[in-house]
């Protein structure tokens, strides 16, 4: 009989074990299966340069692939906050550089790359690459930024929670410095409607190098590769608001992809 009871016991223990180190193992593919989603690791893991199917029409496409970081609002060529909140950035201390014309009303929009992600950066409209500007300054590091983004992402609804309780769903405060401080270089483009479209791409700490393929002057097509960041870095892109300019529904946590996703039409 003591034998009997000592047989059960044990059975009982594996039972045990097994179906918690199943429920460890599925709880690690589900993670793993977020993880993927969140940064799209699986297939730029695969693909890093892959072909995309431009979108046609009158519309600005994301220049970067990432998750969307922010969307801010431009009132007279002034970010009305960026890191801090209630701290008015002029735009043309973003690019480090004065505008090319004047921008009563924009949208500034950052994408966030991780170090998994595609480094192809695309042109964002049909137009002409008018003048880079290049701002050789610190090469700061956004690894708990990355963290931070990606943790929240992580779960799911966070992002909608903290945006519905009116809180910063990354919380970039802490960590945003380099949004103003680092490197970068910001392309000029003209596009067919004579507004003008600024990408800057911002260097992170490990980016060995932020390549240029087009020259000043050019005459470029939406979705043409511009260049290459090397490692993970941000890619924000700003555009006036015109008349018939019309927001597509790109919201903070989404990942959007260069060349394909479009982010407003006119």
């Amino acid at each position: 009989m003591e034998g009997d009871s000592h047989k059960k016991r044990a059975q009982r223990w594996v039972g045990w074990l097994t179906l918690t180190l199943g429920l460890l193992l599925l709880a690690t593919v589900l993670l793993l299966l977020r993880l993927s989603v969140v940064t799209d690791y699986f297939y730029h893991a695969l693909i890093k340069d892959p072909p995309r199917q431009i979108p046609p029409g009158n519309n600005i496409v994301a220049p970067a692939d990432g998750i969307v970081l922010y969307i801010k609002k431009i009132e007279d060529g002034v970010i009305p906050e960026i890191v801090k909140k209630g701290v008015a950035i002029p735009l043309r201390e973003f690019i480090k550089n004065d505008l090319a014309g004047p921008m009563k009303r924009g949208y500034l929009i950052g994408i966030y790359m991780n170090v998994e992600s595609v480094h192809i950066t695309r042109v964002p409209v049909d137009g002409t690459y008018t003048r880079q500007i290049v701002f050789n300054g610190p090469h700061m590091s956004m690894s708990k930024q990355e963290t931070a983004v990606i943790l929240t992402a992580m779960i799911p609804g966070l992002v909608t929670i903290k945006k519905l309780l009116g809180l910063d769903p990354f919380s970039i405060e802490k960590y945003g410095d380099y949004i103003l401080k680092s490197a970068r270089e910001t392309s000029v483009f003209k596009d067919v409607r004579g507004t003008f479209i600024y990408v800057i791409r911002i260097a992170d700490f490990w980016v060995g190098n932020i390549l240029t393929w087009i020259e000043e002057g050019q005459d470029v097509k939406k979705g043409q590769k511009m260049g290459m960041i090397t490692w993970g870095s941000q890619v924000d892109i700003c555009f006036e608001h015109t008349p018939g300019l019309k927001l597509h529904d790109i919201k903070v946590g989404d990942y959007i992809y260069a060349g394909k996703t479009i982010l407003a039409s006119y």
